[in-house]
């Protein structure tokens, strides 16, 4: 194949060569020639001599990159391997530009030894010979964090991957891409605040409690003849053989009858009062007992948390403080012997842990113009040990989640609770009991009146330390 500037497919005839070179000796134009093999044709351009319009229509590879090669003056070698048909065409490029742009249309490179140029497939995958790996250090992120965003950005060919030792992330991918995504990285690699968060938990209850009771009864003893009778409250004997009897209702008065209505109030040591008047004869022959008692109890709790801690924006921080109950695991195994006859046992195979604590739990975000953007969560358990069973007491919950938006420096309520629990209870005889102004000489009556207000603030501060 000569020098001329239309150049054809290996089938090309000989006199169609000898013309190409004639007619570009004459500086004119060329025209292309059609083959059984495809169409190549390169024109010089007149005015510039360094630029070709170029076509190729269905042209093998090899045979176009040899006509360049000659063109350009190339000790070119193309391996056999390379296959394949190319068209294309260019307008005003030069002989290297074009070459270059079949090597990476083709996936092909060239291997220079000496005066000697190779054209050899590309080891890399296609495109990936032109792909660039850069290496971009994370100074107040973390690595991990940002590879998620970055991922995005890569183009098909790009990979990403995050180095947790140094904080680095690894970008491979074209240039163009890899320089936009160092960028873009620095830009989110900024600085992030701190805020300082302050919770203030105040707790108030208020307990009321009164009770009436009353115990009353006696006895009366007449005798006619051999006959002896007895009147008391009621009382009942194991035996009949007993001296003493035991008082149905518990209680026996001073007269020494047993209570007829023994309702008393919780009074004892520390607590209420009682009041109370006997009657009887010097024969002891009649008695009457007659006790009121009554309590009334009433406090005031006022409990104040204030946990505090300082998070940076956008990132989760809890807190918490209280007690951990434990609480035994009982295995129990049965079939152990004891004694004559078989029974059961158990054994403490661990502790569970019950937590009883304040604890607060904010997500904040500042904003571009200086407020503060708060997700805020708070769980107050307290055990309560006056209602407790098999000795574990039960949790007296109070909890509040909610997402608002503060001024730097602001105070903000963010719940209130307020509870009140009114009870009035009655035991006493049936229908008796129910007998105006007569019937308290039947009845304990119990007054419960209790108050909770919880109140929950929040105080954001943008922190300004180093």
């Amino acid at each position: 194949m000569g020098k001329s500037g239309v150049l054809n497919g290996t089938n090309t005839r000989p006199w169609v060569i000898l013309l190409a070179v004639i007619w570009a000796a004459l500086g004119l134009p060329a025209v292309g020639a059609e083959t059984q093999e495809g169409r190549i044709s390169l024109h010089r351009s007149p005015v510039n001599g360094d630029r070709f319009s170029m076509e190729f229509r269905d042209a093998d590879v090899k045979d176009v990159l040899r006509a360049i090669g000659q063109e350009r003056r190339l000790n070119l070698v193309v391996r056999d391997d390379i296959s394949g048909k190319l068209t294309l065409s260019f307008q005003q490029v030069t002989l290297a530009e074009a070459f270059e742009a079949i090597l990476k249309m083709e996936n092909l490179v060239k291997v220079q030894e000496g005066a000697i140029t190779r054209v050899i497939p590309s080891p890399f995958t296609d495109g990936e010979g032109q792909l660039v790996t850069k290496m971009v250090a994370i100074q107040f992120a973390t690595a991990k964090e940002l590879s998620e965003p970055i991922k995005g950005l890569l183009s098909k060919k790009g990979s990403l991957s995050a180095d947790a030792r140094t904080n680095t992330l690894i970008v491979r991918d074209v240039p163009e891409s890899v320089e936009r995504i160092a960028e873009i990285i620095k830009q989110l690699d900024s600085k992030t605040p701190q805020v300082m968060i302050e919770a203030r938990i105040v707790e108030a209850n208020t307990n009321f409690s009164r009770e009436f009771g009353i115990q009353w009864g006696g006895l009366r003893t007449t005798q006619s003849g051999n006959l002896l009778t007895t009147i008391h409250g009621g009382a009942t004997k194991q035996k009949s053989t007993d001296t003493f009897a035991d008082a149905l209702t518990g209680g026996i008065g001073l007269s020494g009858g047993p209570f007829a209505v023994n309702l008393p109030a919780s009074v004892g040591e520390g607590r209420g009062g009682a009041f109370a008047i006997s009657f009887g004869n010097l024969a002891n022959t009649l008695g009457l007992d007659f006790q009121l008692s009554a309590l009334e109890d009433r406090g005031q709790i006022k409990i104040l948390s204030s946990p505090r801690i300082l998070t940076l924006s956008n990132k989760e921080a809890k807190i918490s403080s209280g007690t951990e109950i434990f609480v035994p695991n009982t295995t129990i195994v049965t079939g152990v012997s004891g004694g004559a006859g078989g029974g059961g046992g158990s054994t403490t195979s661990g502790v569970t842990t019950i937590n009883a604590k304040l604890e607060l739990t904010v997500t904040p975000h500042v904003t571009s113009d200086g407020q503060i953007l708060l997700h805020v969560k708070t769980d107050k358990r307290d055990p309560d040990y006056t209602r407790s069973v098999q000795n574990l007491p039960p949790l007296n919950t109070r909890s509040s989640e909610t997402d608002l938006l503060v001024q730097d420096g602001a105070t903000i309520v963010i719940g209130g609770i307020y509870t009140k629990n009114e009870s009035v209870a009655q035991n006493g005889l049936p229908w008796l009991s129910k007998i105006p102004v007569i019937g308290w000489l039947f009845k304990k009556q119990v007054t419960v009146d209790n108050q909770t207000e919880l109140l929950v603030f929040i105080t954001t501060t943008i922190y300004q330390g180093v």
